[in-house]
């Protein structure tokens, strides 16, 4: 094998810790120790890499290194450690595949106590995967796992690297671990040629007993009945044993909001004829929390938010929702409570009602509502719910040239929505605050016929999907939205109040635009709305700095009067970045959007949106 460091380079280093020895150097030989000076650093840079994370190599410095703002103190710069750097440097780039690599250190000193470090990297060839092989201890094998080579880390012809190597051998025994096979075990061996740059990987899969999930045992004084907790758990006694199910059930209890923390362990010295039983053990949060929040956004200025919760109220795990929101464009007071399994059914049973006023560009707006509605989880993530509504709304402030356009809208009428409501949820999801994989799709739907004492009669459908996609083993995401929003008058309804119609435009829709300017206009330029929503967003998310992230975004969309009138043809567009520093209450940030079809490009040139929160 090539050595580590050249001559070159041990020569340099001899030369330069006897420089900083001699008697010539006044920084070091000064007569009082007291007042000696040490050199700093500048600058640490490391050049010609490529195909290793330059994250993963400045991880394993022992070298401090100077830090990007100008008035933080620069670090000592020490001989010693440079050489250590050189070796540590050495081994990562051989965990990466890399053992030809040479590394050639150049130090240079700027004055009497500041230098700057240059590290030139020739990387070599490295070394290719010429053989994946997969065994079983055991003479039959317990399952087929063709379908795995696609997911392989590591394959023929790919460079080899211990990481890829460490999750080729994980992706096995996750698979064996969540198939029956709690004990299993899986080895692995190298074939490694560094002169001849080849490497051939044996994989041993040792699975051992067959496993079926046992009895669920819980542990604690708790109030939540034991019903509710065992009804969240994903896995039946007599099937086969999976960790993942286990990782499922503890994140199905923690969404109640009910657990500070929940441990599920199987107890494998409990195993009984391959049933193991598990062990659910659970903490539960206090039984009231209050949630205040304040900020500010560009579009609905000073926002204060109020919100408590009443858990386990009168037993049962019954949750009580009160929250209170203010803004210049929304006041809204509302109330929730939720009854788990009603009636000793499946069903969880959620009431809701409150009040809300609204100040939007084309017109303001107060509203009583309240809903019931019948809640059930569904298999494949679904949880899909049947209700009733009833709404009283009256919209005012409305100009007189969009009274005359829309027949059925008057400025201080009552309006009357009597109606039934139906809808489906997935959410796959891995974080409801930072997603980076999996997703959300949601379809609802109202219907309010005469018969139900509904005065307005209309049908009202919208479709939601979101999905987050991590690219590849970096903390960058692709997130992408589309929303369909239709809304159709039925019986002696012709035309859709104002209050009720879909509007477009501005930050959490397409921005670039202004809030609510998006589809048909009256003369003045006050927005109408309309029967019909399209919208939807392209996002990159992508690390900077620490807990800093920079966005880069294309949204879409638009309002139709009529649903006949929907055309992709007619989708307005804006571009633009943003920022996102990540706190322990979400993501706070700016974003800067730009029309790219601007309707007036006198006033539409950029919008500049103050955000909380993740867009979508």
């Amino acid at each position: 094998m090539t050595p580590a460091i050249t001559k070159k380079t041990t020569l340099f280093s001899l030369l330069l810790i006897f420089w900083l020895a001699s008697p010539s150097t006044p920084l070091l030989c000064a007569a009082d120790p007291t007042e000696q000076t040490s050199l700093t650093l500048r600058s640490f840079k490391i050049r010609g890499v490529k195909d290793v994370p330059l994250k993963k190599l400045t991880e394993q410095l022992v070298t401090p290194l100077p830090s990007p703002w100008p008035w933080k103190k620069p670090p000592p710069f020490r001989p010693d450690e440079l050489e250590r750097d050189l070796e540590l440097l050495q081994n990562e780039f051989r965990r990466h595949g890399f053992y030809h690599t040479v590394i050639t250190p150049e130090v240079r000193i700027l004055d009497s106590d500041r230098v700057d470090v240059i590290l030139q990297v020739t990387m070599g060839s490295w070394v290719k995967v010429t053989r994946v092989e997969v065994t079983w201890e055991t003479p039959t094998p317990p399952m087929n796992l063709k379908a795995l080579e696609e997911q392989r880390p590591l394959k023929v012809g790919d460079r080899f690297s211990e990481e890829h190597y460490d999750a080729l051998k994980r992706l096995y025994l996750n698979h064996l671990l969540d198939h029956g096979y709690p004990r299993a075990q899986v080895e692995g061996k190298v074939w490694l040629d560094a002169e001849a740059d080849t490497a051939d990987i044996l994989i041993t899969l040792k699975p051992g007993r067959l496993a079926f999930f046992g009895e669920a045992r819980l542990r604690g004084e708790l109030k939540t009945p034991p019903y509710l907790i065992f009804r969240r758990l994903t896995f039946k006694p007599g099937e086969v044993f999976s960790f993942n199910e286990l990782y499922n059930s503890q994140r199905r209890l923690y969404e109640t909001d009910l657990f500070q923390s929940v441990t599920l362990t199987p107890d494998l010295a409990a195993e009984k004829d391959g049933h193991i039983p598990v062990m659910v053990e659970i903490q539960e949060k206090k039984k009231r929390s209050v949630k205040v929040g304040l900020g500010y956004g560009d579009e609905d200025e000073f926002r204060a938010r109020l919100a408590m919760r009443f858990r386990n109220l009168a037993g049962g795990g019954r949750l009580l929702d009160l929250e209170t929101k203010y803004s210049r464009l929304e006041t809204k007071v509302a109330g929730t409570f939720t009854n788990p399994q009603f009636m000793a059914s499946k069903n969880d049973a959620v009431l809701l009602g409150g009040f809300a006023r609204r100040y939007l560009p084309g017109f303001t707006d107060k509203a009583y509502y309240t809903q019931a509605r019948l809640e059930r989880d569904l298999p494949w993530l679904l949880r899909g719910y049947l209700g009733y509504g009833l709404e009283f709304a009256r919209p005012f402030n409305i100009p007189t040239q969009t009274l005359l356009l829309l027949k059925e809208t008057e400025s201080g009428r009552l309006y009357t929505a009597s109606m039934a409501m139906v809808g489906l949820r997935r959410d796959s999801a891995d974080n409801p605050i930072y997603p980076r994989r999996g997703g959300l799709v949601s379809a609802s739907a109202e219907v309010a016929p005469d018969f139900l004492g509904s005065s307005l009669q209309f049908v009202r459908t919208v479709l939601d999907a979101r999905r987050y996609q991590a690219l590849g083993r970096s903390e960058a995401v692709l997130a992408a939205r589309l929303k369909l929003g239709l809304i159709e008058p039925i019986q002696a309804t012709a035309d859709i109040p104002i209050y009720r119609r879909f509007f477009c435009g501005g930050y959490g829709s397409v921005r670039g635009y202004r809030l609510d300017y998006l589809g048909p206009r009256n003369q003045a330029g006050d927005p109408l709305g309309g029967e019909a929503l399209l919208e939807g967003s392209l996002e990159a998310r992508l690390p900077l700095y620490k807990d800093l992230h920079a966005l880069a975004f294309l949204d879409f969309g638009n309002v139709f009067l009529k649903i006949r009138h929907l055309n992709l043809g007619q989708l307005k567009y804006a571009s633009g970045f943003g920022l996102r520093y990540h706190t322990p209450f979400g993501p706070v940030g700016l974003d800067v959007g730009f029309p790219l079809n601007p309707i007036d490009p006198r006033r539409d040139d950029y919008r500049l949106h103050f955000t909380i929160g993740q867009t979508f």
